[in-house]
């Protein structure tokens, strides 16, 4: 890795520090870096347009239509027998208040994600408002220092830092000098600047895609799913079944299943697995912040176009001994293990004398399928 830029012995990271020593608030102090590099790296025709992107539509943050399930129909006194169980005439009160649970999960999940989007969109905003006032603040200096020029003023183009500033990879986020710092490959070189707090987005280990990834291994474990739903199935139905049991991470069937719309029907329970898997990637996709983050989790160079195509050495998910005895039976990246049979992975895991059994296998399967949709 190139070394930091450094100009007359002061490096980036000795500037940020002198200046958050004396009192200089961090977003300042950044602000104040860059222009520090442009100023020694040289200007260019000033064209302001924003750094941070802020698309007027978020395809990801549409809730599909709200459609109620639960529609209640009038009792008559002296003739209708109130019941909890289900017959032909009458749904009893059990399904009436199940489907009242799934109206107000479904208005829960379409909440959650839309207060998920108004988070982004608020540091999306942050951002855009710290690029103008950097501005304006660049502005009002320049102003400053021809206002005392004698004569007619003329007012030379002002090199916008910002936008002119080519960001390029982001490497990665590390410590220095007990710190923790950004690295970017730029075309001025490898320059180290102090880490930004953003949305976060842990695409290793967090819960967010690895919710179809527990269910797989829920079935695996648990036979008497697909022997009661071997074909369509309802959610309804399964949620009725199965909801209320609980996954590796300590969550319901329920809870991972609310990513679903209420009435949805499916295939198979694969399908209705793989249709979680999707919307798990979607969300990771459309936070802010993601794009980088995948990368920089998994490893992924720049010529790679897919996550399916990264080393499968990156997947923190999978135990160390079982991912070398992957890539010693040639299942070498994300999408190889996405594409195996969990009953492949175990005979793989029994020949290398690995421990693992076909939970284990389901759910590394199923991760790998969520990782490899995420780009």
């Amino acid at each position: 890795m190139a070394s930091e830029i450094n100009y007359d012995g002061l490096t980036v990271t000795e500037l940020y520090r002198m200046f958050t020593e004396h009192g200089i608030p961090q977003s300042d102090a950044s602000v104040l870096v860059s222009s520090w590099i442009y100023e020694n790296v040289g200007s260019a025709k000033r064209v302001f347009s924003y750094a941070e992107s802020f698309p007027a539509v978020e395809p990801g943050c549409a809730p599909p239509p709200f459609a109620r399930t639960f529609a209640h129909t009038d009792w008559i006194d002296g003739e209708d027998v109130v019941q909890a169980g289900e017959t032909p005439g009458e749904q009893g009160f059990n399904e009436r208040f199940h489907r009242i649970e799934h109206d107000l999960d479904h208005l829960g999940t379409d909440l959650a994600k839309a207060f998920s989007c108004m988070a982004a969109m608020r540091v999306s905003l942050r951002r855009l408002l710290d690029e103008i006032r950097a501005e304006i603040n660049r502005l009002h200096s320049t102003v400053h220092e021809n206002k005392v020029v004698p004569g007619p003023y003329t007012f030379e183009q002002i090199p916008n830092y910002i936008s002119t500033l080519d960001f390029g990879k982001y490497m990665g986020t590390t410590m220095f000098l007990d710190k923790k710092v950004s690295i970017w490959q730029t075309k001025a070189g490898t320059i180290v600047l102090p880490a930004v707090e953003t949305l976060g987005v842990d695409v290793v280990a967090g819960p967010k895609v690895r919710g179809a990834a527990y269910l797989e291994r829920y079935a695996a474990e648990n036979g008497d799913v697909r022997q009661r739903f071997p074909r369509e199935v309802k959610l309804t139905e399964f949620i009725r079944y199965f909801g209320k049991d609980e996954l590796a991470d300590g969550r319901t069937v329920r809870d991972v299943l609310k990513v679903l719309p209420a009435e949805a029907a499916f295939q198979s329970v694969d399908d209705m697995f793989s249709e979680v898997s999707e919307r798990e990637a979607m969300i990771v996709r459309t936070t802010v912040g993601a794009h980088s983050a995948v990368s920089a989790a998994l490893g992924i160079e720049a010529e790679l176009e897919n996550v399916a195509d990264a080393d499968i050495a990156m997947l923190a998910g999978v135990p160390t001994k079982a991912r070398a005895a992957l890539a010693g039976a040639g299942i070498s990246t994300l999408g190889k293990l996405a594409d195996a049979h969990p009953e492949q992975v175990l005979a793989v895991m029994k020949e290398a004398g690995v421990r693992a059994d076909v939970g284990d296998a389901a759910e590394w399967t199923g991760y790998a399928r969520t990782l490899s949709k995420l780009r």
